[in-house]
């Protein structure tokens, strides 16, 4: 055999071994794709009535605005060991299985507490063992294409996608079947969804070195990143850092309202609207987020961040004071909107503003000051919600509107 040929033959081998290992790729993305939409249909039924669930146990506003605070603390501290575990191991699945199926044995528990403080517990312990699933799935999905932003992208989508089916599900099984059926139907999915993932085919990579800190948030799950020091202190400073500083901020407000709106529109429109209102929020993010996503592209981040802390201000102000539940549903829409302009615009300035090398870990920092808003928001508006909702509500007019000037002194 010639050189020629053994070229030629090396380079046939090649491509079967690719077309063998996209294949295997494709297959994991369909995976993991129907196992995150069941997860997030969940999710989406389940979360917005935890608050709900609390008061009608007896809790105070301010016992409601902590549930929010013990799941963001413990879920944000906890993904350090398991997402230096999968690291180590290079075992994704296996960590996203044992998070969504923890995450379903809890809200099994849950469904059998009688007391807040037992929630609250119960809450705590979700957010510890229910991190497990975070950073390896945002590990498998970067790992599932060398294009980030689109295979990201995708699977925003098709979670928002569940998590609104869920938010409309959980309002019709609430009114039929009550909160604690909710709470073990949830589970039911969570498991069936944990299961689905144990059949994606993995590659072991073998121990990383793993050197950094991940910081992850809550909710709607973002990528993988290691933050070190150096790299801290790099991106903390002069108008990136001042960026991180209005994000935090904006969060804030996001805690404050969110911690406690689920009492607020139960106690305002009735125990059904509060799913339908998630679900249209949801619904809107799931179907503007990619073309906003194209406009961010064309006329730049700060600008739609600005219009996007705008939205928060008057979603929230509108939610204050309008009390037809029909003219609600218009301002969830609006409020699904800003909430996707958020995500897109502020993840486009660090991907912008943030050198090649230390993006990933520019990403990290967005998520860990979200997730610090979230813990300081929450408590703010648990305590304030005790004297007054429209109070809670209009308050959250001061870390926009201090996030709003900041953010016009940033560079285009």
């Amino acid at each position: 055999m010639t050189k020629r040929d053994l070229v030629v033959a090396q380079g046939k081998r090649e491509k079967v071994l690719k077309f063998k290992k996209l294949r295997v790729k494709r297959r994991n993305v369909l995976i993991l794709a129907v196992a995150m939409f069941i997860a997030n249909v969940a999710f989406g039924m389940a979360f917005p009535y935890l608050s709900v669930y609390m008061k009608v146990l007896g809790a105070s506003m301010f016992m409601v605005g902590l549930l929010s605070v013990a799941f963001n603390l413990t879920s944000t501290v906890f993904q350090y060991p398991f997402g230096w575990l999968s690291d180590s191991t290079g075992n994704r699945k296996g960590f996203i299985a044992f998070g969504v199926a923890s995450i379903g044995i809890f809200y099994t528990a849950m469904a059998f507490v009688s007391s807040p403080r037992g929630v609250l517990i119960l809450r705590t312990l979700q957010g510890i063992f229910g991190s497990a699933m975070t950073p390896a799935h945002s590990a498998l999905i970067s790992e599932l294409s060398t294009r980030a932003g689109s295979i990201f992208g995708l699977f925003n989508s098709i979670e928002n996608a569940g998590f609104m089916v869920g938010n409309f599900l959980g309002s019709a099984i609430v009114s039929y079947l009550g909160i604690k059926k909710l709470f073990l139907l949830s589970s039911f999915l969570l498991f069936i969804s944990a299961g689905i993932v144990l059949f994606i085919r993995e590659h072991q990579a073998g121990r990383r070195s793993f050197l950094g800190i991940i910081l992850v948030r809550e909710g709607r799950e973002s990528w993988r990143a290691t933050v070190k020091s150096s790299a801290f202190k790099r991106l903390m400073r002069g108008s990136l850092g001042l960026f991180y500083v209005t994000v935090f901020l904006v969060m804030v407000a996001s805690g404050q309202f969110y911690s406690v709106s689920s009492v607020y529109f139960r106690e305002t429109f009735g125990e059904w609207s509060v799913g339908v209102i998630f679900g249209i929020e949801s619904l809107a993010a799931a179907l503007t987020g990619y073309f906003l996503g194209k406009l961010i592209d064309r006329y730049g981040a700060k600008r739609f961040y600005l219009i996007a802390i705008a939205g928060y201000g008057l979603a929230f102000l509108l939610y204050a004071f309008v009390k037809n539940v029909w003219l609600v549903f218009g301002v969830a829409f609006l409020s699904g909107v800003k909430w996707v302009l958020t995500i897109n615009s502020t993840s486009a300035y660090v991907a912008q503003n943030v050198k090649a090398s230390e993006r990933a870990q520019g990403m990290g920092l967005l998520n860990a000051m979200m997730s610090l808003g979230w813990v300081v928001g929450p408590l703010l508006g648990g305590y304030l919600s005790g004297i007054s909702f429209t109070v809670n509500f209009v308050s959250t007019l001061v870390p926009l509107g201090l996030a709003f000037v900041l953010v016009i002194r940033l560079p285009g």
